[in-house]
């Protein structure tokens, strides 16, 4: 037997130690995590876990949460250390390692204060040298709204309108319509609305054509939580109460307005009615957010529309009578379209609608020459500041309408247009050309000529 220098039992069992613990270094590990996804309301925490398969301690791995690229993390945790440098913006402070366990390898890190936007999936990684592993796991994130609200529109030519709304739902709520007897109603329209916030308000509108039926109950679901709210409308009730008989009236014509300007719209009750106690809204497309809310003699700022913050007042001299002027100021491009006056009292609404038409006349054009070549000469028409689309037309000498070899139209952060428009004049000595822009709203043109005696 060879006897090596050094060589003695002791450091024969420190070889194969070393080799075993080598062989049981996180070269073939697996993650797992919760089998089932978790669930977390609005504004609460969640815990989410993982842990090393087989069992054993960290030694140096980093641990690392993220959802979409692990090169920006939910969190890492490393060394015994938070890291941060490459933190996803919207999880800063608002997440904590609760729970690293390093001798077996299982770790809790726990959401704060839980957005909408959290909703989804995530993965765990354990990072070794050599190897890596890693699951994912699903946070369903829930939010119960409000109770559903129902008002009455008044009647229609097929019956009678009813609107329901509720707000504060997280995922898209379950929205239905069912009798005293139970029976689920077919919906005439229904609108769903993320709010800023990431939760939803829904609307949803039910025509009953018969005025008799006695209980009408709105239902607002929750598909994850499996729970539900829900309000009651008693038709005949309604049609009793002192707006059912009362008509809106607003302007019977479009109204025009240049952008820049300030405008007004004045809608009124019929016959004149005391509307001091009522809740008057102006909106747009939706009945949430709003254009302007009057509720309990104050204006509802929370309701209003982001856009028209800061550029609405309204007039109530003669609120006693039912008149109410909202003022508008500085109209934009986007400002055009309908508007809806709604005034409401005892879950009534009546409404009457009105069209707002904007309008921007734009600079006076001017004509350059842009080239000349085998006896034809290129000339250029620009002008800016034009809405909606102005008509451009190119005329000769005689007044005679000439076709145009190029228009490009761009609109700027105003929505409003900007237009270049080319001509080709061919043999001629004399040119005299005359280029337009009008405004089909406003019915006004602003011209240039050009004239180059060859």
């Amino acid at each position: 037997m060879v006897d090596f220098p050094g060589w003695n039992l002791s450091s024969a069992l420190a070889s194969v130690f070393f080799i075993l613990l080598t062989l049981n270094w996180p070269d073939n590990f697996n993650v797992i995590g919760p089998a089932y996804p978790i669930l977390a309301k609005v504004g609460e925490d969640a815990l989410l876990t993982c842990q090393l398969l087989p069992k054993m301690a960290l030694r140096h791995m980093e641990v690392r949460w993220y959802r979409l690229e692990p090169s920006t993390p939910v969190s890492v945790y490393q060394d015994g250390v938070e890291v941060t440098e490459m933190q996803m913006e919207e999880y800063r402070g608002r997440v904590e390692w609760t729970e690293v366990n390093t001798a077996d390898g299982s770790v809790v890190l726990k959401i704060s204060n839980i957005q909408p936007s959290d909703n989804g999936q995530y993965w765990c990684r354990f990072q070794a040298e050599y190897h890596h592993a890693e699951t994912s796991l699903q946070l369903k994130v829930a939010a119960l709204g409000s109770a559903p609200d129902i008002h009455m529109e008044g009647t229609v030519d097929s019956g009678v309108e009813l609107v329901c709304t509720a707000k504060g739902w997280f995922p898209e709520p379950d929205v239905y319509w069912k009798n005293a007897r139970g029976e689920h109603m077919l919906t005439l329209l229904e609108h769903r609305i993320q709010d800023e916030d990431g939760l939803f308000r829904v609307e949803s509108t039910l025509v009953v054509r018969d005025s008799a039926t006695e209980l009408l109950s709105c239902v607002v679901h929750s598909p994850v939580l499996g729970e539900e709210k829900w309000s009651s409308i008693s038709i005949p009730e309604k049609l009793q109460t002192e707006l059912a008989s009362l008509r809106v009236i607003g302007p019977s014509q479009p109204i025009l307005v240049r952008v820049g300007e300030d405008i007004q719209f004045t809608c009124y009750l019929s016959p004149k009615t005391n509307a001091r106690n009522m809740e008057v809204r102006w909106i747009r497309a939706h009945r949430h957010p709003a254009v302007y809310v009057y509720m309990e003699g104050e204006h509802v700022i929370a309701e209003q529309m982001e856009e028209f913050r800061g550029r609405t007042v309204l007039l109530t001299d003669a609120i006693d009578e039912g008149r109410l002027t909202l003022q508008i100021y500085g109209v934009r491009t986007s400002d055009k379209g309908l508007y809806w006056c709604l005034f409401e009292k005892d879950g009534v609404y009546q409404e009457t609608s009105l069209d707002l038409k904007v309008a921007g006349l734009g600079s006076s054009p001017s004509i350059t020459m842009k080239g000349w070549k085998e006896g034809e000469m290129q000339l250029m028409c620009s002008s800016a500041g034009w809405f909606p689309r102005p008509h451009v037309q190119w005329r000769d000498l005689e007044g005679r309408t000439m076709p145009s070899f190029s228009e490009v139209w761009t609109q700027d952060r105003h929505g409003l247009f900007h237009v270049d428009t080319t001509v080709l004049v061919r043999n001629s000595s004399i040119v005299n050309v005359t280029c337009s822009f009008s405004n089909p709203l406003l019915s006004q043109e602003k011209t240039a000529t050009f004239t180059c005696s060859g």
